[in-house]
């Protein structure tokens, strides 16, 4: 019998603490997700335009307005840490290609396309975690 309460004991904690971590995590947001949606498939898009430079400058800076837009709109939410976080990196790896677009005299196809897939392979990983926030 000890052995039952104590296993109902525990149930209800692990349980308790199911509950208590949906609490402090943030809510699912449509909009955060679309956004994150919007930035996954520029990507996507825009590695296969890396050997045109003068489009490539143009989808880099495009882009960087838009982590800059899912950056902003993320960091106001409630119990958004991680998420946070993850927007801030993925901003400083759009910026190092628009910057290099506007510094370097030329940039090659091979680094814009590693950047872009970078920019794709975290939004992926964003888009996940949003996805799978309690709703």
């Amino acid at each position: 019998m000890k052995n039952f309460m104590l296993a109902v004991a525990v149930l209800l904690w692990l349980s308790g603490c199911a509950v208590a971590d949906a609490y402090r995590m943030a809510r699912y947001d449509p909009n955060e997700y679309e956004l994150i949606t919007g930035i996954r498939a520029e990507a996507r898009y825009y590695k296969e335009q890396c050997n045109d430079a003068v489009v490539s400058k143009m989808n880099a800076n495009k882009l960087s307005l838009d982590i800059m837009m899912f950056e902003l709109y993320s960091e106001h939410i409630p119990r958004n840490n991680a998420l946070i976080k993850s927007a801030k990196d993925l901003r400083e790896i759009a910026q190092g290609l628009d910057n290099q677009y506007t510094h370097a005299a030329k940039v090659s196809p091979a680094f814009c396309k590693i950047k872009f897939e970078s920019i794709e392979t975290s939004a992926d990983r964003m888009q996940t975690i949003i996805g799978a926030r309690p709703r």
